[in-house]
């Protein structure tokens, strides 16, 4: 056999969109030896960082985990069709008209146009020159962030081209940090359509996707009809950001749930708070099921024992509802699995927490009105940025520091640091020192965008 490789196709020309993009074709080892087989195919946005790190951030590395899947005999041989996005275009292209009629990003939304340009353009140039399985149930789209955003369109709005549709961290809400209003920039659906589904979200993603809202669309999937564990798969994965290298981490989970066998589930982790409020914002516990295959989901049709029923019930989706103040435990029961929890049930937990952030710069850094730090911070003296904020409890944020796109911090000689994160409890007090800029190296481009 031989081995997988990789065909770039320049400045492919859409029609429909009038401009030019690069597309990557991953194809599998035994493509040229089996000369009459074809093969099921997964679509891919943002294609520039599917299979490379560019000036604008960190690689999916994609191709090195289907390979490795494959050799491991956990899922079947696939094509992978990267579309790289137009830069000055990315979030128009992503985005498909909105419902509230906001204009959140200053631009026509052209969602409804590079569908078309998938399914008219892309799709059929695919089929014709490869070996494709064409049919909707060999047929996969995914994507990020906006590229998560759009792949949930696109889905239900051609459920007869793609049958199985992963969004990983969608872009559905954008907030306001000062005001935290919330401006839904997608319709949510409730007309149920044959596809698989990945869902999932970080926890420290900060104000850029919210878990909130993802899990509400997560949850008018259940009401409409989709199960989970069968045809709907959710992950709220712990300790992850916005950026590719957080996507990279698990992007076995959906290849596996696509074009694999997930596997026997052999491990859980019970997360969730550890103080719950009667009065107070409302949570849920996060069950994460790992499955032998590597695997994992977040288990929202679950069974929980209470120790003392009295003081807190938990619903089949992690839901808590506290009943009277008071200590007790919560335990995750599926088949061997269990996993237990000690909660504090108090009268009342505050829906925020203040944070006082401060970030020291170069004295060469070319003046700006504010940095973002996870939160946008704006300038006290020179030099220096900050202030005082209030922010939702437990609300965490991974981040590079950074005075705009393109110009994040590194060490002095121009490496890349390792990703900032923090929690926001009360009296949290963080103190940070920017040693570099990157772009006062060379330019380039940011690596943590919607």
């Amino acid at each position: 056999m031989g081995s997988a490789r990789l065909i770039e196709i320049k400045q492919y020309y859409s029609t429909i969109l009038n401009n030019t993009r690069d597309m990557f074709v991953y194809l599998p080892a035994s493509y040229d030896q089996e000369e009459h087989r074809r093969y099921p195919v997964l679509y891919m946005h943002d294609g520039q960082h599917v299979f490379f790190a560019d000036h604008k951030g960190e690689s999916w590395d994609v191709h090195q985990t289907v390979d490795r899947l494959v050799a491991e005999g956990k899922m079947q041989e696939i094509i992978v069709v990267a579309i790289a996005h137009v830069e000055d275009a990315r979030i128009a292209e992503y985005m498909h008209a909105n419902p509230d009629g906001h204009n959140v990003f200053n631009t026509a939304n052209q969602g409804e146009l590079y569908e078309q340009f998938l399914v008219q353009e892309v799709k059929p140039y695919m089929d014709r020159e490869y070996r494709t399985l064409a049919g909707k149930e060999h047929t996969a789209l995914m994507g990020s962030s906006a590229g998560g955003l759009v792949s949930y369109n696109i889905g239900f709005r051609q459920s007869e081209t793609f049958g199985m549709i992963g969004a990983l961290c969608p872009f559905f809400v954008s907030v306001e940090p000062n005001t935290m209003e919330a401006r839904w920039l997608s319709r949510v659906y409730t007309e149920k359509k044959d596809l698989k589904i990945w869902i999932d979200v970080g926890d420290a993603e900060g104000f850029t996707v919210m878990e909130q809202h993802v899990r509400h669309v997560v949850d008018v999937l259940v009401q409409i009809g989709y199960e989970p564990g069968k045809d709907l798969m959710y992950y709220y994965a712990v300790g992850s950001g916005h950026s590719q290298k957080d996507w990279a981490a698990r992007v076995q989970a959906p290849l596996l749930y696509f074009f694999g066998d997930i596997g026997k589930p052999v491990d859980v982790d019970l997360h969730g708070p550890d103080i719950i409020g009667i009065q107070g914002p409302k949570r849920a516990l996060n069950p994460i099921v790992r499955f032998d295959s590597g695997f994992m989901m977040t288990d929202i049709h679950a069974t929980y024992e209470v120790a003392d029923s009295e003081l807190l019930a938990v619903a089949a989706d992690g839901t808590l509802a506290p009943r009277q103040s008071g200590q007790t435990s919560v335990t995750y029961v599926r088949q061997q699995l269990r996993a237990s929890k000690d909660m504090a049930v108090v009268p009342y937990v505050s829906d925020t927490a203040t944070v006082d952030i401060y970030v020291k710069v170069p004295d060469y850094t070319p003046r700006t009105d504010s940095l973002y730090a996870g939160i946008e911070l704006p300038m006290i003296d020179e030099g220096l940025y900050g202030g005082r904020f209030e922010v939702p409890r437990e609300m965490s944020f991974e981040f590079r520091i950074s005075r705009g796109l393109g110009k994040h911090e590194t060490d002095r000689n121009g490496h890349e640091v390792p990703y900032r994160q923090f929690t926001v409890t009360d009296g949290l007090e963080l103190h940070y020192e920017v040693e570099h800029w990157v772009d006062l190296i060379v330019s380039k481009g940011d690596d943590n965008e919607a």
